[in-house]
């Protein structure tokens, strides 16, 4: 069921210079040079970025590593979806990172549009903040027993 689900998504996928290059003449995308702060921990949140080019990297507000992001990858989603401030920082990976910008309202007509998807979305996205709390916690507890 998640894989039709997921089926239902459009990806654009960049396969050429070319491509790359048309999309960089866009105004919605976003460049960062190697390791560049895309955004950290508590800001506000206004869009969610689609990785066209490098990787992004996630991490928590205790400076752990939660994961990394390549082409084709959706980050920043999360507040988005729950109307949230940032619960994790973004940094530009070792290449830096070429991003196309999702606005707030452009993923909620996208989600409007899918009951069953929009519900899936925030689901997974509780669970994920969730998750990333407690490896916070965990993190930390760790650290003051050291």
């Amino acid at each position: 069921m998640f894989a039709t689900a997921m089926a239902l998504i459009p990806v654009y996928t960049a396969k050429t210079k070319s491509d790359i290059n048309y999309m960089k003449s866009k105004k919605d995308l976003n460049f960062w040079e190697a390791k560049e702060l895309v955004y950290k921990a508590g800001d506000k949140s206004a869009s969610a970025y689609l990785v066209l080019d490098g990787s992004a990297e996630i991490i928590s507000a205790d400076g752990i590593k939660l994961n990394s992001f390549g082409p084709n990858e959706l980050f920043g989603e999360a507040s988005l979806v729950l109307q949230s401030d940032r619960t994790v920082s973004v940094r530009a990976g070792p290449s830096g990172l070429t991003a196309k910008v999702i606005g707030s309202a452009s993923l909620k007509r996208r989600l409007q549009k899918d009951l069953f998807l929009s519900a899936l979305v925030r689901k997974l996205e509780t669970r994920l903040i969730e998750a990333n709390r407690i490896i916070d916690a965990l993190s930390k507890k760790t650290k003051k027993t050291k």
